[in-house]
C-alpha cells in the first residue's frame, strides 16, 4: 500500500514501491494532519523515471528530480530538494531544509542533518555522519549544517562537524573525523582530519 498526502505529484515513469509514504506534513503542516484538512497539505513532487523502493518516506515541501533512485527505509524530511541522477541508499535519513544535487551517490546509513549542502557529483560512502549543532543541544542553538562542493568524495564512516565547508574535488578518507574547512583538490584523512596530498591531475573533474 502507498499512501499520498495532499497535493503530491508523481511524474510518469515512476515506480513507487511498498508501503511508501509520499507527501507527509512536516512541522509547518502537522496541524493539517491534526484538523483532517489533508487536502490542504501541500505535497511533495517526485519527477519523472524514479524508483522510490518499499519502506521510505518522502515528506511534504520536497521535491526529487529525475531519476533518482533510491534503496529501502529511508527518509527525506521537508523542504528538501534532490537533483536529477541522484542514489539515495538504504537507511539513508536527510533531515529538512536540505539540497541535494544532482548526479550524487549516498550510500546505505548516511545522516544528513538540516540545513545540509550538497552540491553535484559528490559521492558519500556509507555510514558518513554530518553534523549541524557545535553545542549538542545547549544555549541558543543555531543549526548550520555542512556544505560540499562539487564532486566531492566522502570516505565510509567519515563525521563532517557542523558549518564544515569541503572544497571541490576533495578526498576525506575512511573514517576521518572533520572540524575545519578542507581546501579544494586536498586529500585529508584522520581524527582530526589533515591534508595528507592532493588530489592528482589525472583524477580532477
Amino acid at each position: 500500500m502507498v499512501k499520498i498526502y495532499g497535493k503530491s505529484k508523481i511524474r510518469k515513469g515512476t515506480y513507487i514501491g511498498e508501503n511508501v509514504v509520499v507527501g507527509y506534513p512536516g512541522k509547518d503542516e502537522m496541524s493539517l494532519l491534526i484538523n483532517n484538512k489533508l487536502e490542504d497539505i501541500v505535497g511533495a513532487i517526485i519527477g519523472e523515471n524514479c524508483v522510490i523502493r518499499d519502506y521510505g518516506i518522502i515528506y511534504s515541501n520536497t521535491i526529487l528530480g529525475n531519476n533518482v533512485k533510491t534503496g529501502h527505509n529511508f527518509l527525506i524530511r521537508e523542504h528538501t530538494t534532490i537533483g536529477d541522477n541522484t542514489l539515495i541508499g538504504s537507511s539513508v535519513i536527510i533531515e529538512d531544509h536540505c539540497g541535494i544535487g544532482s548526479n550524487v551517490s549516498i550510500q546505505s546509513g548516511v545522516y544528513i542533518p538540516t540545513n545540509t549542502i550538497i552540491k553535484d557529483g559528490v559521492f558519500i560512502g556509507p555510514r558518513a555522519v554530518f553534523t549541524n549543532d557545535k553545542y549538542m543541544g545547549r544555549g541558543n542553538v543555531k543549526l548550520v549544517g555542512a556544505v560540499v562542493e562539487k564532486n566531492v568524495r566522502i570516505g565510509a564512516n567519515t563525521t563532517i562537524l557542523s558549518g564544515v565547508r569541503v572544497g571541490e574535488d576533495s578526498v576525506i578518507g575512511a573514517g576521518a573525523v572533520v572540524t575545519k574547512d578542507v581546501e579544494p583538490y586536498s586529500v585529508v584523512t584522520g581524527v582530526p582530519a589533515k591534508k595528507i596530498g592532493v588530489v592528482p591531475e589525472v583524477h580532477r573533474r
